[in-house]
């Protein structure tokens, strides 16, 4: 359980941590009851704001560029704008962009499966040669420099699926894009491994802010 400690020793849960509204959508009786594929269409603006906010928690500057009207400009005319939350580095001052992702995953942990990592933009010129047959295509590699990922475990036939009810119950990385690179193709991978996932220095604790 991804509870968290207070500067008074005590112990409290994220739901107390995430915007009103997001915890109104991940309480509601009828998105609780949606297929794996509905709910995570249903949550993934509210993973967004989510995620926004457990990295506020964790005492890093980040904005929502659709919610926050202090969300500072950041040049996007020379790529795609493919991310969803902006962060400051804590030491830098530098802008970093965050593309934002939630799985439902059923492996024996959170952490113990690859989850997919592609966009289902349109086939363009620009992605010829890294897109799939079902539309599916790779990110370009200057679109975002880090992917912040959602982990919940619904279990093996949707089992554990209770566990999309509270944010307690999830686990998120925070994974930098020069991880994320297919050199042979120029853009980025189309999976997003298990190791890079697990790995302790993207893992992000409550407590301890990740390290950018």
């Amino acid at each position: 359980m991804n509870t968290i400690t207070t500067s008074e020793n005590t112990q409290s849960s994220l739901m107390n941590v995430i915007h009103p509204d997001a915890r109104l959508l991940i309480e509601n009786g009828i998105i609780k009851s949606m297929t794996v594929i509905d709910w995570g269409k249903a949550m993934a603006r509210a993973n967004e704001i989510i995620q926004k906010d457990l990295l506020r928690h964790c005492g890093i500057e980040a904005y929502d560029p659709e919610l926050d009207t202090d969300c500072p400009a950041i040049e996007t005319k020379n790529n795609s704008p493919g991310f969803d939350i902006l962060a400051i580095h804590p030491t830098t001052g530098q802008p970093l962009r965050i593309q934002s992702k939630m799985r439902q995953v059923k492996g024996t942990t959170d952490f113990s499966q690859q989850t997919h990592f592609e966009t289902t933009r349109r086939h363009s010129e620009k992605n010829k040669g890294n897109s799939s047959d079902t539309g599916h295509v790779a990110y370009s590699t200057d679109e975002f420099d880090y992917v912040m990922v959602t982990l919940v475990n619904v279990g093996k036939d949707g089992k554990l699926r209770g566990n999309r009810n509270s944010v307690d119950n999830w686990s998120f990385s925070i994974i930098p894009i020069t991880e994320l690179v297919n050199g042979e193709k120029g853009c980025c991978v189309t999976s997003i491994s298990s190791s890079l996932l697990k790995k302790h220095q993207y893992k992000i604790d409550p407590v301890n802010p990740p390290v950018f």
